[in-house]
């Protein structure tokens, strides 16, 4: 991200907060703790703003020095920020018991997420303790335009909207969001003819992702729902097909659980 200017932005636009949040987004997974040199690289700013801010943020709570080199990593305070969220989300407790069912019936990790700028990000997951799928962590994320989940967000959002969000994508990556043009219009159809998409495993031949949007925003987030399995290469695509429409059935259970549609004939509201 480049250094952002005050001709860049709107009059109403804190610069220099928006320059703290690039620091604290700096940090991954990959990359846990940073150096200035670290920080100065990712996010474009001079080396005294980010000694300046950085300092701002240890006294905060938000980071802390790491190591002998003058390096930061995320502090405790950053947890208190995500937390207020992730507890006004009750979809998350609403879905658990379900998505705890379904991981342990087809033996794979089923996850609830969100879109989160150029991502999908992760709320919560379940499995089959011996699925020998990883589980994954709250607010891990992955690519919008090359995962399965994403892809789904894609599908469901009105084709308006979707157009806006590949162009500013685009303008960051414009390779890699051409590259996955061909999927995000096969998974868009499919989402719109089945239900679900479904995303092969880039790296694995054995791995497989299948993804439900649910079907309208929660309080104005479009949530999604993925499962992701392992199993046999010429089994792969029959089995995310079944395992689709398993999910599909599962996320309309949960939409009744919340009063978002009627429950099925036969059953209790």
């Amino acid at each position: 991200m480049n250094e952002l200017t005050l001709s860049e932005v709107d009059d109403q636009f804190t610069v220099t907060l928006a320059r703290g949040m690039q620091i604290l987004l700096a940090f991954s997974t990959s990359q846990p703790v940073l150096t200035n040199a670290g920080l100065v690289a990712i996010t474009g700013l001079n080396k005294a703003t980010v000694s300046r801010l950085a300092f701002t943020l240890i006294e905060l709570g938000y980071l802390r020095r790491e190591g002998a080199r003058n390096g930061y990593s995320l502090d405790t305070a950053v947890l208190a920020l995500g937390y207020p969220l992730l507890a006004s989300l009750h979809i998350r407790q609403v879905a658990r018991s379900f998505m705890r069912e379904l991981g342990e019936r087809v033996r794979g990790t089923v996850s609830i997420c969100v879109r989160d700028r150029d991502c999908i990000a992760y709320l919560d997951s379940a499995r089959e303790i011996d699925a020998g799928t990883p589980l994954v962590d709250i607010g891990s994320t992955l690519p919008l335009v090359a995962s399965a989940g994403g892809r789904a967000w894609l599908a469901a959002v009105d084709a308006n909207q979707r157009k806006a969000v590949l162009n500013k994508l685009r303008l960051q990556n414009p390779d890699f969001v051409d590259a996955n043009m061909t999927e995000i219009e096969k998974a868009t159809a499919h989402v719109q003819r089945h239900g679900f998409c479904v995303n092969r495993g880039a790296y694995d031949p054995r791995r497989v992702a299948v993804a439900v949007p649910m079907s309208k925003p929660l309080n104005g987030e479009l949530i999604v729902f993925s499962c992701s399995l392992l199993t046999e290469e010429s089994q792969r695509m029959a089995r995310a097909r079944e395992v689709g429409y398993e999910l599909r059935a599962m996320v309309r259970m949960v939409e009744s659980a919340i009063g978002m549609r009627l429950p099925p004939a036969g059953q209790d509201s």
